[in-house]
């Protein structure tokens, strides 16, 4: 069973499973319900089944007993029947989870060989397209934490359309580090939500995440 890194945070946890397996034996380590069987049904595409059912063995391997993963209509998901928040993130070979008891988590995860340069422009902003490019040898690992960072924000905002050049600030300081922390910033209409988040290296994975109360959210909301 590939979990290769678990981490208990500030009432969560978090896991990330590296897919090694075969389908069948994650279908296996799945314990689909009858819902999600036929949800797997219509799931054609090989390694759309195997990131499908990984995601389930990875949340098998968290709590004590399966969950069914339903979704919100903006495409968040969520657990049924338990008061758990859920976000889910995959790349090329791995699954992701971010579990919380309390607040709106986001979770991303990205290959640090995936280039992102072609497409900065599109999420920074200028100032952080600056930043990064300083030092030209370390342009695409800051881009990529970037990009990382703001993904994650996008899964914790309860809210579509959003610009992320210009809606979601990543301050970025210092990325020597193997793990640590920053700051990112959602500017929504009726003013700026801060928001802390947390990054790991695993092997040839970056993992960034992070999380907000959702009253915080509520409040900006009802003041619309």
């Amino acid at each position: 069973m590939p979990l290769i890194h678990h981490e208990n945070i500030e009432n969560g946890e978090i896991g990330l499973w590296k897919i090694s397996e075969t389908a069948d034996e994650l279908y296996h380590l799945a314990h689909l319900s009858a819902q999600d069987e036929i949800t797997f049904s219509g799931i054609t595409a090989p390694h759309r089944q195997k990131e499908w059912l990984a995601t389930r063995a990875l949340l098998n391997a968290l709590l004590d007993e399966p969950q069914q993963i339903s979704y919100h209509d903006d495409g968040r998901p969520y657990l049924e029947n338990n008061i758990t928040n859920i976000s889910i993130t995959h790349s090329t070979g791995y699954i992701a989870v971010l579990l919380h008891t309390s607040s709106i988590p986001g979770i991303d995860i990205e290959l640090l060989s995936r280039q992102v340069g072609r497409v900065a422009s599109r999420f920074l902003s200028p100032e952080e397209l600056t930043f990064c490019r300083i030092i030209p040898e370390h342009s695409n690992y800051r881009m990529l934490f970037h990009w990382c960072a703001k993904e994650a924000i996008f899964k914790i905002v309860p809210l579509s359309n959003i610009e992320f050049a210009t809606e979601i600030q990543v301050l970025i300081n210092d990325l020597s580090a193997e793990s640590g922390s920053f700051h990112g910033t959602f500017h929504h209409k009726t003013g700026a939500i801060p928001i802390t988040l947390y990054y790991q290296i695993v092997n040839e994975v970056l993992i960034v995440w992070g999380w907000v109360e959702k009253s915080l959210f509520n409040l900006k909301n009802n003041s619309n």
